[in-house]
């Protein structure tokens, strides 16, 4: 998912009226009026997070016939998405992918068994009886996900301390030895110059006429 993308998630769910929206349609799918009275909140304001929500493109509308009157507009979340920040010294990552569909990656044994899973739970001869197998399914791929979490903030704190380390080291060398580093940090032309270029919007050709430049200034200023 694009940067602009990015910026509308994250202005949306800043609000905690909106975050209490989005966790009511997580749910199911709701109306205004059911929304407003479950919530303890005006209508007004519910229609106006609705709105912005909808201008976002995380929720989606479908007019239905009242029993009581004019037809009422049903909402429904729209977008399946993960957003992670990470924010520390010497670090600034955001990240934003969406998994409403297949993934296109390649599956581990892991996730074809627990794929299997669901497609065993599937093959029960009535909904009452798949409950149970497809609640075992969900328990595992939270067990899952949250040892992943937990090894990605033991690798972020070894990261960050690394980071600290090599900027007091950076810090503390002779300007020579700095212009050193700055030059084979230029030369590394994997997947450093493609963060560049994500982070700024800027095409390849000119992050690399930029580093050329800063490695011309480098070589005359010695």
């Amino acid at each position: 998912m694009s940067e602009a993308e990015l910026d509308a998630v994250l202005g949306t769910v800043e609000n905690a009226t909106r975050r209490m929206i989005i966790s009511r349609l997580s749910e199911e799918p709701n109306y205004q009026l059911q929304l407003s009275k479950e919530l303890k909140i005006s209508q007004q304001l519910v229609a106006k997070h609705l709105t912005a929500m909808e201008r976002a493109g995380l929720v989606s509308t479908v007019s239905q016939d009242s029993p009581r009157g004019p037809q009422r507009k049903e909402y429904a979340l729209k977008s399946s998405f993960s957003v992670t920040v990470d924010l520390a010294p010497n670090l600034f990552r955001t990240r934003i992918f969406s998994f409403g569909a297949p993934p296109g990656v390649a599956e581990t044994d892991g996730h074809a068994q627990v794929m299997s899973q669901i497609s065993e739970a599937l093959r029960y001869p009535d909904d009452a009886s798949r409950i149970r197998p497809l609640t075992h399914v969900v328990a595992e791929v939270d067990r899952k996900l949250k040892a992943m979490e937990e090894e990605r903030a033991v690798l972020l704190y070894i990261r960050s301390l690394a980071l600290r380390e090599a900027a007091r080291i950076g810090t503390s060398l002779p300007v020579a030895d700095r212009r050193r580093i700055l030059r084979y940090l230029v030369r590394e032309e994997g997947d450093g110059v493609g963060a560049i270029c994500a982070s700024l919007g800027l095409k390849k050709q000119v992050v690399g006429d930029i580093l050329e430049e800063i490695e011309k200034e480098i070589g005359r200023s010695e």
